[in-house]
């Protein structure tokens, strides 16, 4: 982990460490906590890395870089025993039994090589590197391409920072260090990135055109992402004024017959939910990202939670069909966003892909998606030689899917208002049509409920409890079934992913277990109340942590023991 002030770059050395677990041919989860502001209070950066793959952060730590005198203060007790930390003498001062302390003038290396206290990041990755007995020059290499850009003159101070602090490490405490990382000749190939860079990356393999969003937290990346490559796959990608201008603009795009996405996060959302109306009403389809944090209003800004299932489910009024999906990882992250445009194009209807912070800025390194088999399907979208002159485009059919047009095909131009309306567009109030129209849009849900894949219970069979969970609380929830083994408990898990339609197969599954314990990042449990909704079934047992941090293994773990004795 590592900690320091906010504005003293936390994540640098927290993304070069992590890069270093890659070049070792390992692979890491990462997580970073911070407050909502420019500058102070403490932030970290915590990083876990492992032989095999991992799906989640934990809550101990085997290293700690501090940056500050908080981060010793705050998180001395959860260094695990024959743990290290890092820190610098002259900032605070650190004692406990058990750990291994390393002081190391972080802040005066970093003035006397780089001319700039704040380098003591550097300085501090370098010590790590030397603590672990990792070539620096891999470390240095990291540098010369994380501050080529910034010149010669910056690189070369950097590389002299992290130098220093190798030296001095190595020179002050050699081999006191239990742990090492070793690198990997042919390591496994993987790359790095966050859930929202997935997503983006899905979106782009889908044919996304148009992006469209005002910035906010903790879906800017989306954007961030998108803007890095658009010249490259030729993607319009606009930073517009609102949450409001960049629905409709998307909405507009997905009428012209380009596939377009917005992304947003709940507070956002909330100023869209007229426009995802519209989009129902119009039957254009549209894909749009929406990253939770926890509410209501600002709430809490840079944290992670799981408290807009209710808000995307009912957003808009009226009822329409809409479809949410809910990745658990970074790889579902990517497949879910290509399956999103297909879903939106073949059903015609909005599709939210509904994800939180911790996967949404979180990075992992994963191996490169496997996309052979990976099919755009535009649905009914017609071309110019299949249009008559007999052309619906809200066409009563007995799967509620009807052909569309775009603008500029001749036989195809009809009306798309936000009024009811009759099949070819236009305005009606007559009890018949409506009705009629109505309940056809809405059979589009069951068209598509009967072709989603149902659950999947993942782990041994007739386990002593089932954890319930939906979202990237997948990966600790996966996690802790091995922890739960270790204490005697035999656990599994049911993950749901997909949303609205609520995915088949709960029932028979629920029905198979002993004890199924929900596991939720809300106080209210809204996924437990879709399902006692939708499938009658109310689960009793309930993990809620609505506190903005993610769950850890050892935590989901602890309250299942608590649950059960």
């Amino acid at each position: 982990m590592v900690g320091g002030t906010a504005g003293e770059g936390v994540d640098l050395p927290g993304t070069l460490f992590g890069k270093l677990c890659m070049s070792a041919g390992l692979r890491l989860k990462t997580n970073a906590e911070f407050h909502s502001v420019i500058k102070g209070y403490n932030n970290i950066y915590q990083i876990r890395a492992s032989e095999n793959p991992v799906y989640s952060h934990m809550s101990k730590y085997d290293l700690v870089l501090a940056l500050d005198k908080d981060t010793t203060d705050l998180y001395m007790d959860d260094v695990v025993p024959g743990g290290g930390v890092i820190y610098d003498p002259d900032i605070t001062k650190v004692e406990r039994e058990g750990v291994k302390l390393f002081p190391v003038p972080l802040r005066a290396i970093a003035k006397e090589k780089v001319g700039l206290e704040l380098a003591k990041n550097v300085v501090g990755i370098g010590a790590a590197c030397g603590l672990l007995d990792y070539p620096i020059d891999i470390l240095l290499d990291l540098l010369i391409k994380t501050f080529a850009r910034k010149g010669k003159e910056i690189t070369s101070k950097n590389i002299d920072a992290a130098q220093a602090g190798y030296n001095y490490v190595r020179e002050n405490f050699p081999k006191e260090f239990d742990y090492i990382i070793k690198p990997k000749k042919n390591p496994e190939k993987t790359f790095m990135a966050n859930g929202n860079y997935m997503i983006t990356f899905g979106a782009i393999k889908a044919g996304c055109k148009f992006v469209s969003e005002y910035p906010m937290t903790p879906s800017s990346s989306v954007l961030h992402c998108m803007a890095k490559h658009a010249r490259e796959y030729e993607i319009s990608v606009n930073h517009v004024e609102d949450e409001l201008s960049a629905i409709n603009m998307a909405i507009g795009a997905g009428f012209s017959g380009c596939r377009s996405m917005a992304a947003t996060s709940g507070g956002g959302f909330s100023l869209m939910t007229e426009a995802v109306g519209f989009a129902g009403m119009t039957e254009i389809p549209i894909v749009i990202v929406e990253v939770q944090r926890p509410g209501p209003s600002t709430g809490l800004p840079t944290r992670s939670g799981q408290g807009d299932l209710r808000q995307v489910l009912h957003a808009s009024q009226g009822d329409f069909p809409k479809i949410v999906l809910s990745p658990g990882t970074h790889e579902e992250a990517f497949y879910m966003a290509f399956e999103a445009f297909n879903l939106a194009e073949m059903y015609q209807c909005p599709v939210i892909l509904l994800t939180e912070k911790y996967l949404g800025e979180g990075d992992a390194n994963i191996p490169f998606p496997d996309t052979t088999n990976l099919k755009i399907n535009r649905g009914q979208l017609l071309d110019d030689n299949q249009i008559d002159d007999n052309f619906l485009r809200y066409k009563n059919t007995k799967n509620g899917i009807s052909p569309r047009s775009i603008p500029g095909q001749k036989g195809g131009a009809h009306t798309a208002s936000s009024y009811e309306h009759r099949e070819d567009g236009y305005f009606t109030e007559e009890i018949d049509e409506c009705n009629s129209i109505h309940e056809r849009r809405m059979r589009k849900l069951d068209t598509l409920k009967n072709l989603l894949p149902p659950v999947v219970i993942e782990g041994k069979e007739n386990a002593e409890v089932t954890l319930v969970c939906w979202g990237a609380t997948y990966g600790p929830a996966y996690e802790a079934i091995e922890w739960l083994k270790k204490k005697g408990i035999s656990a599994n898990l049911l993950h749901v992913k997909y949303l609205s339609p609520l995915q088949p197969g709960i029932n028979e599954a629920l029905s198979k277990t002993k004890r199924p314990i929900l596991i939720e990042g809300n106080i209210t449990a809204q996924l437990g109340g879709l399902i006692a909704e939708k499938v009658g079934i109310d689960i009793q047992s309930k993990i809620l942590d609505y506190s903005g941090r993610p769950f850890t293994p050892d935590q989901i773990a602890r309250e299942v023991i608590k649950i059960i004795k």
